[in-house]
């Protein structure tokens, strides 16, 4: 028999930005990726992190089984048993100590099918992490990325050439056309903004964002009107995000604010968002939590907030920093690996297919949230 070699259309999972992708597929192995040249987004390009995402898909570390963890060590069960403890556990504990974490790095029909387990349980304390994305208002008008590259005049705060190097691709193509570009960040970040210096018509250090977002009467700001976007990425704390929009409702100018993972937006749309500290507000206060492709202990130095769990559940594709210290792990599928749904920065929602199978006994979020709601009867 001769190799068999398919190209298929799927979404980038790197960032928020929503790029097509095609993934090159080799006697039933994902092999590498190409552009996908028909999409919209972005426009037959993709950023190193886009070509080498599907690197994951064959990672070696990949979980394969369901994790039990006995004293110390993890040991290797079935899905029955597992679900079958994880459910008995669940119902030893009151709704209100119990925390339910969704990620955006899952689609939305994950998210939502950890929306109908909360509300089937009564569990309240449940959200999704959104990191060092900003907490957007979902009821403010989003720009959409033509729009950048038909500005008058952009201002950048923040790293979005090298977060985000598609949008900074529209930023690029803008100043071509005439477009002024400025680019605004904080000094602790400036040894990582080369890219955005080089392309920026003024490149402007500050202390914080704080005040300089402030300032709406002086430059930069005053600039600003209806043929201006402000682009950001590193405004994250409320009230900065508060200040942003105050400029936008008195200058006019449209706003991107660029989200993290490939589905934070859809996921904030389903889940209440947390920041950091709310997630962690909200974990210590229980003694049950049911994490989903999230990895808090990446944050936490010391981890005690997570230890502290009378009982700790991980769903994910690899053993996490938080996984390993989880008393149950249970093994997902990738983006590549199931049927769903991303909902991109600008708020385009694009679906995604199964394109191979999961390794091992892995399976798709919604499926393995699915299987424990019907445990949980």
């Amino acid at each position: 028999m001769g190799e068999t070699m398919e190209i298929k259309h799927a979404i980038c999972p790197v960032c928020g930005v929503g790029c097509g992708i095609d993934l090159i597929v080799k006697d039933g192995k994902v092999i590498g990726t190409y552009p996908y040249r028909r999409n919209p987004i972005n426009e037959g390009k993709n950023c190193i992190n886009g070509k080498e995402c599907y690197k994951i898909i064959n990672d070696k570390n990949r979980l394969k089984t369901p994790l039990i963890r006995k004293n110390v060590e993890f040991i290797e069960s079935n899905w029955n048993d597992t679900l079958e403890l994880v459910s008995k556990k669940l119902k030893t504990y009151n709704p209100d100590e119990i925390a339910i974490i969704g990620s955006g790095k899952c689609t939305n029909e994950d998210n939502y099918a950890l929306k109908k387990l909360a509300d089937n349980l009564n569990v309240k304390n449940i959200g999704v992490c959104i990191c060092n994305s900003p907490k957007i208002d979902l009821n403010k008008e989003i720009a959409s990325y033509d729009d950048v590259e038909n500005s008058k005049f952009i201002l950048i705060l923040g790293d979005i050439f090298g977060e985000s190097p598609l949008i900074g691709r529209r930023v690029i193509k803008a100043k071509e056309k005439g477009s002024e570009i400025i680019t605004v960040i904080e000094e602790k970040d400036i040894t990582n903004n080369k890219v955005g210096e080089l392309n920026s018509n003024k490149f402007i250090k500050i202390n914080n964002f704080s005040e300089f977002l402030k300032n709406i009467d002086k430059e930069p700001l005053k600039r600003l009107d209806e043929n201006s976007i402000i682009i950001f990425n590193k405004i994250i704390e409320r009230e900065d995000v508060n200040l942003v929009y105050n400029i936008s409702e008195k200058t006019g100018c449209k706003l991107l604010p660029l989200l993290k993972y490939c589905n934070t937006m859809g996921a904030i749309k389903i889940l209440p968002p947390l920041n950091r500290k709310e997630m962690f507000d909200l974990i210590k206060d229980v003694k049950c939590a049911y994490i989903v492709g999230e990895n808090p202990a990446l944050y936490d130095k010391d981890n005690n907030i997570l230890k502290s769990l009378d009982f700790l559940v991980v769903q994910d594709i690899f053993l996490t920093e938080t996984a390993q210290l989880a008393d149950v792990v249970l093994p997902s599928a990738c983006w590549a690996e199931k049927d769903g749904t991303f909902t991109n920065t600008m708020g385009t929602t694009q679906k995604i297919n199964k394109i191979i199978g999961a390794p091992g006994e892995a399976l798709p979020d919604y499926e393995i949230i699915s299987k424990l709601a019907e445990k949980m009867r």
